[in-house]
């Protein structure tokens, strides 16, 4: 795994390259750190993982004022550029689910194949900053993976995450990241869409519910969905090994480019 800073748009960007293969873009959630894709870099060693601290978060520069998600995804294409990437998979969670399809749409083709988990065509998570804040003011201690009945909780998912060293502890992060949802959607523009995409959902997710992957299948021309059983929102990190099978099994799909509509359970 390499590490660097590539500046981009007078930014400069914290960026991981991993293993070898065809190049897979992973973009993190709200208050997301790279740490946080380890595990499902660990299952997928055959193809060269990118991911990056997005501005403002980690040890990724802040901008001066908040970017808004277009912003974003033009960071993202300058960066590609940099790093010699004309195309590229794409997998973005939550909030990065929410940047996965603004690239898209706004870079089609610099986008081979789309994976979007745990996200929905607004606003990827609606969260009011102070209860950000009232978390961040206690600490974390937790431990472990989070409980199965506590696993769905906005601050059970920061304690876990910050304690395990893949989500900030600092504020000013995630109010840039909010700042850059208000007032998006992608809804009406969805169906320009032409890329394979696979949809990614627990069907425990009380921050983003299922409910948002069948508008995300319905808007997107032959989308098709991926339902974790007895999974809630942090389903890329607890079952790495099952997200990795079926994100592996899409993207080396040969022809048939038209993805199977409908949606097929992935038991645990």
């Amino acid at each position: 795994m390499t590490t660097q800073t590539l500046t981009v748009n007078g930014l400069q960007l914290h960026v991981s390259v991993r293993g070898q293969g065809a190049p897979l873009l992973l973009l993190n959630g709200l208050g997301g750190l790279m740490p946080t894709f380890d595990p499902l870099r660990d299952e997928l060693a055959d193809y060269t993982t990118l991911t990056l601290d997005v501005p403002g978060v980690g040890q990724s520069q802040a901008p001066r004022w908040p970017l808004r998600l277009p912003g974003h995804a033009e960071v993202i294409a300058g960066m590609l550029t940099q790093l010699g990437l004309e195309q590229v998979d794409v997998f973005g969670v939550s909030w990065g689910g929410a940047l996965a399809q603004e690239f898209a749409l706004r870079y089609p083709a610099r986008v081979r194949r789309l994976i979007l988990a745990a996200t929905s065509a607004g606003p990827a998570m609606w969260v009011k900053p102070g209860d950000v804040l009232d978390f961040l003011g206690r600490g974390s201690n937790v431990k472990g993976q989070p409980e199965k009945g506590s696993r769905n909780s906005l601050k059970a998912l920061l304690h876990f995450g910050v304690a395990k060293g893949m989500l900030t502890a600092n504020p000013g992060a995630y109010y840039y990241q909010l700042a850059a949802l208000a007032g998006w959607t992608s809804l009406l523009r969805l169906h320009r869409l032409r890329q394979p995409t696979l949809i990614l959902a627990g069907d425990r997710d009380t921050l983003v519910q299922p409910y948002n992957a069948r508008i995300l299948r319905r808007a997107i021309k032959g989308a098709e969905v991926r339902v974790m059983e007895d999974e809630g929102h942090f389903f890329v990190v607890t079952r790495a090994r099952e997200t990795a099978e079926v994100v592996r099994a899409f993207l080396c799909r040969e022809g048939g480019d038209e993805a199977l509509r409908g949606s097929v359970f992935v038991g645990g």
